[in-house]
């Protein structure tokens, strides 16, 4: 029977003391404080028996034990109401008392040049970006808003943005170049949908973007991500606020 996966090299970021058993008469509150290094903490289903994977600060009812694992109800974020367990040595060690800000994060992107033949180290490539910085908080970060012109693909246009809770896991494969080409880059499987048209522009790690926020900066992507992952909006579904300003030198 699968179990829910002890991440190897998660790194914590609380040190909040761990949650107790379930009371008769409450449901203790707790968050994901810890994630494995690729942003995620996966636990078991109890309808499924399938491994589920949750961001940093998804919050959870732990409503029993039983049999050694630790049952809880997802209370936000697209698992929003699903069961799910873990053993209850790791849940003592993944859940916490540390909750995300309730008001969402403040980021935003202001376009700069567009630069053909901007070389990648890390997919020994030359690209055609279009330039733009990401601030959030004390964070600058150099972004590339697209690379793939003469299709559907084009850079945000200026406007407000909500940016959604992580979806789920992208694959590895997307950004293993990057991961060869910086040692120390974690969490790079945590991409952040952005409410715009069908939601599939993300802001991520990486030096290709297809319309999408892409941060080539990537020791900071750590910091990125806890600045964003830390943030929740009322109710539960975003994490930020992206204000797009400037205008793109090529937008298609």
């Amino acid at each position: 029977m699968p179990t829910g996966r002890v991440p190897a090299t998660g790194q914590i970021i609380s040190t909040a003391a761990p949650t107790g058993h379930a009371g008769p008469s409450r449901l203790p509150e707790a968050w994901v404080n810890k994630i494995a290094s690729d942003g995620w903490l996966e636990a078991r289903s109890e309808t499924t028996h399938l491994l589920v994977p949750l961001a940093k600060y998804t919050g959870v009812q732990v409503t029993g034990v039983v049999k050694g694992r630790t049952i809880f109800k997802v209370m936000d974020g697209p698992r929003k109401g699903s069961v799910l367990s873990l053993t209850e040595a790791n849940a003592k060690i993944y859940l916490g008392s540390k909750a995300p800000s309730r008001t969402p994060a403040e980021l935003q992107v202001s376009y700069g040049k567009y630069v053909a033949g901007w070389h990648s180290a890390a997919r020994n490539q030359d690209l055609d970006q279009q330039m733009a910085t990401l601030t959030v908080g004390a964070i600058h970060a150099r972004v590339t808003m697209n690379t793939n012109w003469g299709g559907s693909f084009f850079p945000l246009p200026p406007g407000d943005y909500d940016v959604l809770v992580p979806d789920a896991p992208h694959n590895a494969n997307m950004t293993r170049y990057y991961r060869q080409a910086s040692p120390k880059l974690i969490y790079d499987q945590v991409w952040f949908p952005i409410r715009f048209g069908d939601n599939s522009r993300y802001v991520h790690i990486g030096n290709i973007s297809d319309g999408c926020v892409t941060v080539i900066d990537m020791d900071l992507w750590g910091d990125i991500h806890e600045a964003l992952i830390s943030h929740r909006s009322a109710d539960g579904n975003s994490v930020a606020k992206l204000v797009v300003g400037g205008k793109p030198e090529r937008a298609r």
